[in-house]
């Protein structure tokens, strides 16, 4: 083998070995391609009709990833305070404070839709209208999801005043 050919030889080999190099920082290390999801909720208070409250929750999904993240399945729980009920803590969850009245669970997404979906690197809010007895003063809610293809859950929970 000459000197030349050793040289190309050479070159090939330190290529193959750059690109794995390359390959594992980018995709393993980085994880440019898993997916990443800064989840998060609101509550605007839309004031009382009837006996009731109205309350717009939402959901935000912002994808600080690189691939479109799906959304099978966002579920959303709410949960009250009476107005001038004892405050409690959960048990064995002490400082934790306890929401005791429930609303039943609901999905964001839609039974006529398959799924909602996330462009990578944009942020999108998924509203949920529901009502609650105007005897609450707080609600605490709270909304989680699974990423696909895993049984990971991501979720996120806030507790907000009602006006009187």
């Amino acid at each position: 083998m000459g000197t030349d050919e050793f040289i190309v030889e050479f070159i090939k080999i330190f290529l193959a070995v750059a690109a794995a190099v390359f390959t594992y920082y980018r995709f393993f290390r980085e994880g440019s391609h898993k997916q990443r999801i800064e989840f998060d909720i609101d509550c605007r208070d839309l004031g009382v009709a009837g006996q009731e409250r109205i309350l717009e929750i939402g959901c935000t999904a912002e994808n600080k990833g690189n691939v479109e993240q799906r959304f099978d399945d966002i579920r959303v729980t709410v949960r009250g305070l009476q107005r001038g009920a004892a405050l409690k803590e959960i048990d064995g969850h002490e400082p934790r404070l306890a929401f005791p009245e429930k609303l039943q669970r609901a999905s964001l997404i839609s039974a006529k839709y398959k799924y909602y979906f996330v462009r990578p690197k944009v942020k999108q809010r998924f509203p949920l209208v529901v009502r609650i007895p105007v005897s609450w003063s707080h609600v605490h809610v709270r909304g989680t999801f699974k990423y696909k293809g895993t049984d990971e859950i991501h979720s996120a929970e806030r507790a907000f005043s009602l006006g009187e």
